[in-house]
């Protein structure tokens, strides 16, 4: 290994069997053949196996921060499991250099009988501290848990939130080389994510070695300078974080399109295509602040419907939400109708500000009782910001132009 190379995945492979009774079966079968001296045959597939992480190698360097991306499934979660040495690779080999903090499942390392005060030297131990270290950092560490009165009690009865706290507090405080983040992170409040995210973002100034899965994109594109884009356990990306955030975002946008489509099928009314227009008509997925977006919607209808609503809502990538429209509130209203037919909603001037952004679509009766059809997040697209702005990237969500006017008394000095 290189010597600034603090983590090396070489051709690393997992598999895992569907069948509980088949799994315990090779297991045994496995252990069977260890005792006899004879190699496990972990290179292929028995039948109900497959492979959650395939043939993946990269290297990551000392104080390089990488966002692990992709859907649900796609062997995130397993491969971040392997390189804190939870479980072992069937194939390939994993290299770790340096003290290893790692945050990747509620209640990990923790002992449900235990008080959290018990469990913070237990797991501090876990992450490689002494006695005497963790004495040291104990009060900075419940201090940054907040977990107020609970501190003596079992940690069978904490809630995730609490579980979430105590274990990145632990995990944060070791100083370790290299922290590994699962979308654990998600499960704490507002205030307590906006803090973990502070106290990476201090790490990284330390030049810790960062690896972070989120569904979070935009805290992905903050946070890392890197993305890996894992799909089917294979790596689907590797390189620029926007260009691999902008890869993940079209593939789960083709494939989102295409189930729509298939469902809308099957109904009487529904939208048959959502196209993101700009303000010269040309079809596109990146906007500026400012600029003017038109949505098309198209929709067929099989049956006569009357006083349909169509609506529009919008929501950051993490969930914020923006805004709705629909043409109830605009007074526009279609009594009876069926067919096919094309609506557009017309934003002429966009003000959101910098960052990845979702657009949802539906189509209800006049008193919302009724959905005749509801696709979340059918588009997504991005926003940046245009110089003449002149904004700080994500702070907020709407973009609002302002003019400054400063008068200072005494001697000041403009910078050139």
């Amino acid at each position: 290994m290189e010597n600034n190379a603090v983590i090396q995945v070489n051709e690393v492979s997992k598999k895992f069997c569907r069948s509980l009774k088949r799994s315990m079966w090779y297991g045994f079968r496995d252990i069977l053949r260890d005792t006899a001296g004879l190699r496990p045959k972990s290179g292929r597939l028995r039948r109900k196996e497959f492979w959650a992480v395939d043939d993946v190698s990269f290297e990551l360097k000392k104080g390089e921060t990488l966002g692990l991306i992709g859907p649900n499934g796609a062997g995130k979660t397993t491969l971040l499991k392997m390189l804190n040495g939870i479980i072992i690779p069937d194939k390939g080999r994993v290299e770790i250099k340096g003290r290893v903090g790692a945050l990747i499942q509620v209640g990990a390392g923790f002992h449900p009988q235990l008080t959290g005060r018990e469990n913070i030297y237990i797991n501090g131990a876990i992450l490689g501290m002494g006695k005497r270290e963790i004495d040291k950092k104990f009060d900075a560490i419940v201090e940054f848990a907040d977990i107020g009165d609970f501190l003596n009690t079992p940690v069978k009865h904490y809630s995730s939130g609490m579980f979430v706290r105590l274990g990145f507090a632990v995990a944060v405080h070791c100083e370790p080389d290299i922290l590994l983040v699962d979308e654990i992170l998600s499960v704490g409040d507002y205030s307590y994510r906006t803090k973990c995210a502070e106290k990476i973002s201090s790490l990284r100034r330390k030049d810790t070695t960062i690896m972070l899965v989120s569904h979070n994109l935009d805290l992905i594109y903050n946070t890392c300078k890197k993305v890996i884009y894992l799909n089917e356990g294979h790596i689907s990306f590797e390189g620029d974080t926007l260009q691999g955030i902008e890869t993940y975002i079209k593939r789960a946008n083709q494939t989102r399109n295409q189930a729509n489509l298939e469902t809308t099928h099957n109904k009487r009314i529904g939208f048959t295509k959502i196209n993101l227009l700009n303000g010269n008509a040309i079809p596109t997925d990146k906007f500026y602040t400012g600029d003017k977006m038109i949505i098309q919607l198209e929709v067929t209808s099989r049956e006569k419907i009357r006083n349909p609503v169509f609506g529009v809502s919008l929501h950051r990538s993490d969930g914020v939400y923006v805004a709705s429209f629909n043409t109830k509130r605009t007074k526009f209203g279609i009594e009876c109708w069926k067919g096919t037919g094309n609506i557009r909603l017309m934003i002429e001037s966009l003000p959101l500000t910098e960052g990845q952004y979702n657009l949802s679509t539906a189509i209800t009766t006049q008193d919302s009782i009724t959905s005749y059809d509801y696709l979340p997040h059918a588009v997504s697209f991005e926003v940046k910001e245009k110089h003449s702005y002149k904004v700080i990237r994500n702070h907020g969500i709407v973009c609002i132009p302002c003019e400054w006017e400063v008068s200072l008394e005494g001697e000041s000095k403009s910078e050139e």
